[in-house]
């Protein structure tokens, strides 16, 4: 039997990162997982606000940025999806980390013990995908947690009860 208690989810806030925020939060809400949202800022990226607040807390982790005190580092409109679903019983949280994305995935997952890391893919095929590369792709090859890649037209496929 598979139990599954931990679910790291990367975000970068595009829509096909949304859908698969979307399939974490309904996924862990079947399982009764813990999720875990992950942003991560490339090396020399700034951001202008980095506090991370959950419920008039801030949360930081070895590995995280430190924070500020000038505000959220969150989106409006992921913050009020994270605390929503929060209000609703899911368990979660958020963190901001830097460096080079599908390491920082690969070792986050690892180190908090993810059972399933679920992430978008925008499924880039020719050209564009061997300018661009695949975070989701090498996500897929370096980690040795299972991964579940959404992509940006599974939108129609998640059912929220």
């Amino acid at each position: 039997m598979i139990h599954l208690t931990r679910i790291l989810c990367p975000t970068d806030y595009s829509p096909t990162s949304d859908n698969a925020v979307r399939y974490a939060v309904e996924f862990a809400r079947k399982v009764g997982a813990h999720v875990r949202f992950v942003h991560i800022l490339s090396p020399g990226a700034v951001p202008a606000q980095t506090t991370v607040t959950s419920e008039g807390s801030t949360t930081i982790t070895e590995g995280a940025l430190p924070p500020e005190d000038d505000g959220d580092a969150l989106p409006d409109n992921f913050s009020q999806v994270l605390m929503a679903e929060k209000k609703k019983g899911l368990n979660a949280d958020f963190r901001i980390l830097k460096g080079e994305a599908p390491k920082v995935i690969a070792e986050q997952a690892s180190s908090w013990g993810a059972d399933l890391i679920i992430m978008g893919s925008h499924g880039r095929t020719g050209l564009q995908r061997i300018m661009m590369g695949s975070v989701a792709e090498e996500v897929f090859r370096c980690s040795d947690i299972p991964v579940l890649l959404v992509k940006e037209q599974a939108a129609a496929k998640i059912v929220v009860e």
